[in-house]
């Protein structure tokens, strides 16, 4: 248990590492920006009209109304698994995220491309949607994770979560509605937020009943 929670501490580090530096390139518009402009330059030449419809569609399964319907299904059948503090957990995450990328958002001000070949409001540092695409999939990872002790389904929740995670996070450049240091700093921050939450929550909740 200890191994595990030294191990958790470590990636929760390194998410908030990786985040802090996405910010600081952004803020000083070190080298990964140049990165950004070659990406969203290139970009057209991968894009199809039908593959433009499939990636369109899979990024707003993470839109607001595409997290709020998945996850008014998910504490649906928490309540019905009488996972109660679950529930909260994942509450807590998603609610937290949110409020975190938005005032984010706010604070760094950062326009976004003008390659988008999709409407999107507000500003783009960090990616939304990749924040709660990877907040969300690692709350239900460290939620599914102890109903079993299958180290192979282990596997593959997590396998589950950071690819879910990864493919929001590339259809929002695909999209051209974010720079590629916006999706990392996402990546980073919905990471930092759920280790965080996961970290605090363990040690609050101990060996308690779920209910």
């Amino acid at each position: 248990m200890q191994k595990k929670r030294i191990s958790l501490i470590i990636v929760n580090l390194m998410a908030l590492l990786l985040f802090a530096a996405m910010w600081l390139s952004v803020w000083l518009e070190a080298s990964l920006t140049e990165i950004d402009q070659w990406i969203s330059a290139h970009m057209f030449h991968l894009r199809i009209e039908w593959l433009n419809v499939v990636v369109k569609g899979i990024t707003d399964m993470n839109s607001f109304a595409g997290a709020a319907l998945f996850s008014a299904v998910v504490i649906s059948v928490f309540i019905w698994k009488r996972w109660y503090r679950d529930i909260w957990f994942y509450l807590v995450v998603t609610f937290g995220a949110t409020a975190l990328f938005a005032g984010i958002k706010a604070v760094v001000g950062r326009m976004r491309p003008d390659a988008a070949i999709i409407e999107a409001g507000g500003f783009s540092f960090p990616s939304g949607h990749t924040t709660m695409a990877t907040a969300m999939a690692f709350a239900l990872y460290f939620i599914l994770r102890k109903k079993t002790k299958n180290r192979e389904m282990h596997a593959l929740l997590f396998v589950m979560a950071l690819g879910w995670s990864l493919l929001i996070a590339s259809t929002r450049l695909y999209l051209g509605v974010h720079w590629f240091t916006d999706v990392l700093g996402g990546f980073g921050l919905g990471l930092w937020w759920v280790t965080l939450v996961e970290l605090f929550w363990r040690e609050k909740q101990g060996s308690a009943p779920n209910e």
